[in-house]
C-alpha cells in the first residue's frame, strides 16, 4: 500500500467516527468481557506499591475505559486517565480525564515520533481497544505498540485488541459482499491482504477502513516488541462467539 492509499484511508476513518460518533456511541456503552479478563491478571501486581495509579488509553473513544475502571478499582484507589483521540465529538460532555486530541495516525504517516507528542505522563498502564484494526500497514502497527510500551514506566502493562472479524463466518460474508462495492464507490485499487472496507448501519456510501489480523501477524507484533516485554497472556474473547478480539497482555521491563 503506497503512503496516499493510506492516508485516504485514514482520512475515510475520520470521516466516519466525526459524522456518526452518535450512532457509533451508542453501540458502545459496555464494557468489553476481555476487559475484566484482562484486568484480573494484572489488578494484583498493577496497583502493588502504586501510590496513585495512571491509565493511559489510546484511542479512547468515549471513555467506557475510564467508565469501567470507576467500577472495578477500588472506591479508595486515588487513579488519574490520560487520554487520547481524534474524534472529540465521541468524548463525553463533563469528563474528567486528561484529554488530548490528537490524529494519531497523522503522525505515524508522516514518520514522526508519537510518544513525543502525547501529553501525558509514563504510566502504570497503557491500553488501545478497537484501534489497531484502522492503523494501515503492519509497520505503522508496530510502530504503535511499541509507542505503547514506551508509554508505560517500567513494570507497567500494556493491554491491546487486535480484532479477527474474518473468524466469523456472518461478519465475514457481509466484509466480502461490502468490501468490492466500496472499492468501485471510491475508487480504489485492491487493498493489502485482510484490510476491508466495511459499511455501517447499512447506509448508502458509508465506510470505514477496517484490518482483520490473522494469529501470524499478531505473532509478528509481538516479537517486535519482545525486547522491551514480557508476554503476560494472549487469550480471545468478546462478541457472541467469543472470539473476535484477540488480546495482548504485556508488560514492560
Amino acid at each position: 500500500m503506497d503512503f496516499d492509499t493510506a492516508q485516504r484511508l485514514s482520512v475515510l476513518n475520520t470521516v466516519f467516527y466525526r459524522e456518526h460518533s452518535d450512532s457509533f456511541s451508542s453501540t458502545r456503552q459496555s464494557a468489553w468481557p476481555g476487559w475484566h479478563t484482562s484486568f484480573e491478571l494484572i489488578k494484583d501486581n498493577l496497583l502493588c506499591g502504586v501510590s496513585k495509579l495512571q491509565v493511559f488509553d489510546l484511542a479512547c473513544g468515549n471513555m467506557r475505559y475510564q467508565r469501567f475502571l470507576s467500577n472495578v478499582l477500588l472506591s479508595d484507589t486515588a487513579w488519574t486517565y490520560y487520554a487520547v483521540d481524534n474524534c472529540e465529538p465521541l468524548v463525553p460532555q463533563g469528563h474528567t480525564a486528561h484529554y488530548q486530541q490528537l490524529d494519531v495516525l497523522d503522525v505515524l504517516l508522516e514518520d514522526l515520533d508519537l510518544n513525543e507528542h502525547f501529553h501525558a505522563p509514563l504510566c502504570d498502564l497503557a491500553v488501545c481497544f478497537g484501534f489497531m484494526h484502522h492503523t494501515p500497514l503492519q509497520e505503522n502497527r508496530a510502530r504503535l505498540l511499541s509507542c505503547l510500551v514506551n508509554q508505560v514506566r517500567p513494570g507497567g502493562y500494556i493491554i491491546v485488541t487486535f480484532w479477527q472479524f474474518l473468524n466469523d463466518i456472518g461478519l465475514r460474508a457481509k466484509a466480502l459482499k461490502t468490501h468490492e462495492v466500496a472499492l468501485q464507490e471510491l475508487g480504489l485499487d485492491k487493498l493489502e491482504d485482510n484490510d476491508f472496507l466495511l459499511d455501517w448501519n447499512k447506509l448508502e456510501g458509508v465506510y470505514r477502513y477496517c484490518h482483520s489480523f490473522t494469529d501470524e501477524e499478531i505473532d509478528e507484533l509481538v516479537e517486535r516488541v519482545s525486547d522491551k516485554t514480557l508476554l503476560v497472556s494472549r487469550f480471545v474473547s468478546d462478541g457472541r462467539s467469543s472470539l473476535l478480539n484477540c488480546y495482548l497482555v504485556l508488560r514492560a521491563h
